[in-house]
């Protein structure tokens, strides 16, 4: 039966709920884990003329088990998995790289946290191995323009080194080399991006933020992701092969609204790609590059009653944009997203959202347009 995994995590989850009253299991070692799940309904206009709805629930089970060696040393392990009564692929194993556009495939669990983490002060922290990192615009509906691992339901991560570095003036430093994999990388990058040149196996990433309050701004960043010999510009392995560049910039600004406690957040992110494929590998046109723009505002209004919140977002990606976990290249999206914060642990979301097509596909009989909604629950451990 489809959904038995998904019932069976549930019930395990369960069990953990009622049994949270200490996550430490001695001195050394502590466990922790997450519940996120609920119903999720989603209908397609295809290019084809074709249309299709789907429902089904869905949840996301993590359970982790993390050792504090020392002063400076500590160590972790994750278990990560994917469930579905839609679809169920029953798949446990060790995975090297993502096996499907979006990470994991529905039924599919893996290890996705495996790390040693140096810590010499309270300044530096050195991490190595298999770990989650993300570089979001706050918010109500936290969204990334280039990393954002294991958004939503879906589970992604990054194997590699990261290097952090909190700086005195509140400005903290992100260094991440990434390792993927010729088959392909293992959180979201769009095609055609290509990682089966060896000059392409390791990325970096470098992010500079503040989240240090200054007036009435409460988020500064900075993003350069740099991958070697990935673009295959032409969209085929025989053609031209270049560098592909990432920059982007977020920005968010808050002010009180009244005097009962809600507050207004109006946050932005913008993306710059100078590298891009070119239009007819892209199925866009027939000459000329790919636009390499994206960009997302959000109107947030924070505790319009205690713990209740509500954004709006919309953001667009242009096709030669090809980092981004929560925007597809080539589309437009519009969305709503309340959050009711039950405690510091629990939250119920449900989110309205549409996305199309930006540039019509050359030989689609019309534009592709999503739109789908969900209300989920997470508890934390």
């Amino acid at each position: 039966m489809k959904s038995r995994a998904l019932l069976v995590s549930c019930g395990c989850l369960a069990m953990a709920s009622a049994s949270q009253a200490a996550n430490p299991i001695n001195d050394t070692l502590s466990w922790s884990a997450d519940l996120r799940g609920g119903y999720f309904s989603s209908d397609r206009d295809a290019r084809d003329g074709s249309s299709d709805t789907t429902d089904e629930l869905r949840a996301r089970i993590r359970l982790g088990l993390e050792a504090e060696l020392n002063d400076s040393w500590r160590a972790k392990a994750r278990f990560a998995g994917r469930y579905s009564t839609y679809e169920n692929n029953n798949h446990f194993k060790f995975f090297t790289s993502a096996p499907s556009t979006d990470g994991l495939r529905r039924g599919d669990s893996t290890i996705d946290e495996l790390y040693l983490s140096y810590r010499p002060d309270d300044r530096w922290e050195v991490t190595l191995g298999r770990m989650q990192t993300k570089f979001e615009l706050t918010g109500v509906a936290k969204k990334s323009l280039d990393r954002n691992d294991s958004p939503n339901v879906d589970i992604t991560w990054t194997d590699g080194l990261r290097v952090t570095r909190k700086g005195d003036n509140g400005w903290n430093s992100h260094f991440i080399l990434q390792r993927n994999r010729s088959v392909g990388p293992t959180n979201v990058m769009r095609s055609p991006l290509n990682f089966s040149k060896n000059g392409s196996r390791v990325m970096g990433v470098y992010s500079l933020e503040s989240t240090k309050p200054v007036g009435p701004v409460v988020q500064r960043a900075i993003d350069i992701n740099y991958l070697p010999d990935a673009l295959h510009r032409d969209g085929t392995e025989t053609g031209r092969i270049k560098d592909y560049w990432g920059l982007v910039g977020r920005l968010a600004a808050q002010w009180p609204l009244g005097n009962n406690g809600t507050k207004f957040m109006l946050a932005g992110e913008g993306g710059y790609a100078p590298n891009t494929p070119t239009e007819a590998a892209m199925n866009t046109g027939t000459s000329g590059d790919a636009g390499g723009l994206a960009g997302q505002v959000s109107f947030n209004f924070i505790d319009i009653v205690p713990r209740h919140s509500f954004a709006l977002v919309y953001g667009q990606a242009q096709s030669g944009w090809l980092l981004s976990p929560d925007f597809r290249n080539n589309n437009s999206l519009i969305e709503g997203r309340y959050q009711w914060r039950i405690s510091s642990s629990s939250s119920i979301e449900a989110r309205l959202r549409e996305r199309k097509d930006l540039d019509s596909i050359i030989g689609a009989q019309r534009d592709q347009t999503d739109r789908d909604v969900y209300v989920r629950y997470t508890h934390k451990f």
